[in-house]
């Protein structure tokens, strides 16, 4: 089905060099058992108080409303939107929410689950799925922003960064697959596009013929959709913790402080954050360009949990790479463009947040004006973020996921009658 797997991990070569791989990392274990054990544990409590509680309500909730076609109903609403901006479908925007608000791998397991439903050609499910493999916003914010920087204008500096440059890395791609054309997808909303019903008559009929294709009853379907998400959960948390295993070991053999610097950030981006995040750099503005590059690129062990849920489909993960490596070189450079006018923003919006507030107590006058950042408005916002942990994270998450849906749709209603206008 992949010419890049049939041609490279069908080798012989491949296996006998994997192979070794498997049966050194088995030594390093036996030789290390303490460190060994040490490190799985902590991949598992990140993955149980972190990954866990952001992932599970998603991921039943996106398999629900796929099955009950509230997302091809969505689709209807989003697709002005999704067409002008990406060239995608409009069904394609639930996977956008989901992935930036749950964080990687929902979005990604929504973009495939919609590829096997043909509701996306296979250039488009590739380009959908570099866009919405993000960060969590929590992560961002409150975990390397207020835990590991202590600065949470910081968090939220690489929150913006990261987004945007998802944005630009999506429209990098989309332009080289303007040298490949392929037919357009044939979706629910665009099977009705042709019709002259009003756009909440197409969306109900959107939805019901979905949920006629799928056709589970609601029993059935609950029990497919926590079965299937904690199915991918368990192989998530696996992949964490091995991949912490094996950078203890790695980090064993390379006890060079650059060597650990450079493994974290390659292979698991909960350590690599916490690495560069609590590491001293002479230049903050460095350290959070590195930070925003580590976050965007995602670590190793989150491209074998995509690359764990491709299969079954057709899409590549040759692809999926080059939109990680184009995500992250866009991250650290666009961190030098927006770190200025962002700084001088928030410090602008603190400014006149401030006018608004009673009088200052006049005995803490003195220690505020030297801790300028800590009271400022948007820094105490921030920091409430990190109050947020384990099953307390979807207070935050699913409001979010509203909040975002109902902006695309705004924006697409608008673009809707700005061309029915022309």
């Amino acid at each position: 089905m992949f010419s890049f797997r049939s041609s490279v991990t069908q080798h012989p070569l491949f296996t006998l060099v994997m192979g070794g791989t498997a049966v050194l990392l088995v030594l390093c274990i036996v030789s290390y058992p303490d460190q060994a054990f040490q490190a799985s544990l902590q991949g598992l409590k990140v993955w149980w108080n972190i990954i866990f509680p952001a992932l599970l309500p998603f991921l039943v909730l996106s398999e629900i409303l796929i099955a009950y076609g509230f997302v091809h109903g969505l689709g209807v609403l989003l697709d002005p939107l999704m067409r002008v901006l990406f060239r995608l479908p409009g069904v394609g925007g639930w996977a956008w929410s989901v992935g930036w608000t749950a964080g990687y791998p929902a979005g990604a397991e929504a973009v495939i689950r919609l590829r096997k439903q043909q509701a996306l050609t296979r250039r488009e499910a590739e380009r959908l799925l570099g866009l919405s493999h993000a960060s969590s916003p929590i992560f961002m914010i409150a975990v390397v922003g207020v835990g590991f920087v202590q600065q949470a204008e910081v968090g939220l500096i690489i929150a913006i960064v990261h987004w945007a440059s998802a944005i630009l890395a999506m429209f990098i791609l989309r332009s080289t697959d303007a040298f490949h054309p392929e037919p357009k997808s044939v979706s629910v909303s665009e099977l009705r596009r042709s019709t002259r019903l009003p756009f909440y008559r197409r969306m109900l009929d959107a939805m019901e013929l979905a949920h006629r294709q799928d056709g589970r009853p609601f029993g059935k379907l609950l029990g497919d959709a926590v079965t299937s998400a904690v199915q991918t959960l368990m192989m998530i948390g696996g992949y964490m913790m091995i991949f912490s295993v094996i950078i203890r070991v790695l980090r064993i053999a390379i006890p060079q402080e650059l060597g650990s610097f450079m493994l974290n950030g390659l292979l698991e981006v909960n350590l690599g954050a916490y690495t560069f995040g609590s590491a001293a750099f002479q230049s903050t503005l460095f350290q959070t360009a590195l930070l925003g590059a580590v976050i965007a690129w995602s670590g190793v062990s989150a491209h074998m949990q995509v690359h764990s849920l491709m299969k079954g489909s057709d899409l590549r993960y040759m692809r999926f790479l080059a939109s990680r490596i184009v995500h992250a070189v866009a991250a650290y450079l666009l961190t030098y463009v927006l770190w200025w006018p962002l700084q001088a923003l928030f410090h602008d919006s603190d400014s006149a947040l401030s006018a608004f507030e009673t009088l200052p107590d006049l005995s803490n006058a003195a220690s505020s004006s030297s801790a300028v950042p800590a009271s400022s408005l948007i820094h105490e916002k921030l920091t409430s973020l990190a109050a947020y942990t384990g099953w307390s994270q979807s207070l935050v998450l699913i409001p979010g996921l509203g909040l975002l849906l109902l902006c695309f749709i705004a924006v697409s209603r608008m673009l809707r009658w700005i061309s029915n206008r022309r």
